[in-house]
C-alpha cells in the first residue's frame, strides 16, 4: 500500500514537472513541501533552498502582511483562494508578481495546500504597454482636437478676412457706403429677378447741385465733407428699404427693391428735404437733384439708368433741388 502511494505521489510529481507553470505544496503550517522546477527556476534558486522553508521567506515585508491579513483568512474560510497576486523575491532581490490559485486538500491524511502560480510579469508589461498606447492615443486625439480647433479658428479668421475683403472691394473709401462696382452688380441681380417675377423696383440717381462751385469756393476737403454728410443722410432716410451707393464724383444711386413709383418718389423727396434743411459746416446751403425710374417688363440695367439719368437732367434744367420721376415727364421728352 505504501509503495502504491509512493508511486502515485511520484507520478504526480512527474506530472507537476511537465507543467509550464509553478506548482508549490504547503503543509498546514505554511512550510513548502514541494516546489517544481518551473518555480525554482523562476526564483533562480535550487530546490533544496526552497523546500522545507516557510513560504514567507520568499515574500517581501509588505507581501507578508498581505499573506497574513488577506490570503490566509480567505484560505481558512473558504478552503481555496482564486487569482490572488503576491510578489515573490528572486535570489537577486527582484520582485516577481505571481497570480496564485490555491486549494486546501488532504494528502496521506495530512492537510496540504496546492498552489498553482502563474507569472504576471508579461501581463503587467502588456497592461503597461496598453496603458502607454492608450495614453499616446489620448495625446494624439487631444493634439488632433487642438489642431482641429486651431484649423476651425483659422477658417473663421480666413472667412472673416474674406468678408472684410469683399466689403472693402464693394465700399467707397471716402463715404463708407457701397461703390459703383457693387451697385451695378446688385442692379443686374434685381433686373434678372424682376424679369422672372415682374416685381417692380425703382432706381434713383442723385446729383449734388453746383458741387463744382463748392469745391472751387471752399476747397476739396470741404467738398469731401459734403459728400460724406450727404451719404450719411441718404442712409438714414432710405434705411432698410433700399441700398445706397456712390456712383462716381458727386453722383449717388439709390436702389429700392419692391418699391414702385409712388413710394420711390416719397423716399426721394424725404432725402431731398433732409439735405436741403441740413446745416452743413463751412457751407451755407447744399441741395440735390434726383431722377427716378421704375422697372418695366423687358428693361435692362442700361435702360433703367438711362431713364433715371434723363429725369435727373430734367430736374437740373427745371430749377434743381427736386425729384423727378421719368414717367411724369415722358410725354414731354423726345424719344
Amino acid at each position: 500500500m505504501c509503495n502504491e502511494l509512493h508511486r502515485e505521489r511520484r507520478m504526480s510529481m512527474l506530472t507537476y514537472e511537465q507543467l509550464p507553470c509553478s506548482i508549490v505544496l504547503l503543509n498546514s503550517e505554511g512550510i513548502i513541501t514541494y516546489a517544481n522546477t518551473f518555480f525554482c527556476n523562476l526564483l533562480q534558486r535550487k530546490e533544496h533552498d526552497i523546500v522545507g522553508e516557510h513560504v514567507e521567506r520568499f515574500l517581501s515585508t509588505t507581501n507578508k502582511f498581505i499573506f497574513h491579513s488577506s490570503f490566509y483568512p480567505q484560505l481558512h474560510m473558504h478552503g481555496h483562494v482564486e487569482e490572488f497576486v503576491l510578489h515573490f523575491e528572486r535570489s537577486d532581490g527582484v520582485q516577481i508578481p505571481l497570480m496564485i490559485n490555491t486549494k486546501r486538500t488532504l494528502y496521506n491524511g495530512e492537510e496540504h495546500v496546492v498552489c498553482i502560480l502563474m507569472s504576471m510579469t508579461k501581463r503587467i508589461e502588456y497592461e503597461q504597454e496598453i496603458r502607454t498606447i492608450a495614453k499616446k492615443l489620448e495625446q494624439v486625439n487631444e493634439e488632433q482636437a487642438q489642431a482641429l480647433a486651431k484649423l476651425q479658428q483659422l477658417h473663421a479668421e480666413i472667412e472673416k478676412k474674406q468678408q472684410e475683403l469683399v466689403m472693402i472691394t464693394n465700399t467707397d473709401k471716402l463715404t463708407n457706403i457701397f461703390n459703383r462696382r457693387y451697385i451695378e452688380h446688385y442692379l443686374a441681380e434685381l433686373v434678372e429677378v424682376a424679369g422672372q417675377t415682374e416685381d417692380a423696383f425703382s432706381l434713383c440717381i442723385l446729383d449734388i447741385d453746383f458741387f463744382k462751385k463748392v469745391n472751387d469756393t471752399y476747397g476739396h476737403q470741404v467738398g469731401d465733407y459734403v459728400l460724406i454728410e450727404i451719404a450719411s443722410l441718404m442712409k438714414q432716410h432710405v434705411g432698410e428699404e433700399g441700398v445706397v451707393a456712390r456712383y462716381g464724383g458727386e453722383e449717388f444711386i439709390i436702389l429700392l427693391p419692391n418699391i414702385a413709383k409712388e413710394q420711390a418718389v416719397i423716399i426721394s423727396n424725404a432725402v431731398n428735404e433732409a439735405v436741403r434743411t441740413y446745416e452743413f459746416d463751412h457751407v451755407q446751403r447744399v441741395t440735390i437733384s434726383i431722377g427716378v425710374s421704375t422697372y418695366r417688363a423687358g428693361d435692362t440695367e442700361s435702360m433703367l439708368i438711362n431713364r433715371a439719368d434723363r429725369a435727373l437732367y430734367y430736374a437740373k434744367q427745371h430749377g434743381r433741388d427736386r425729384t423727378i420721376h421719368f414717367r411724369d415727364i415722358e410725354h414731354v421728352l423726345h424719344p
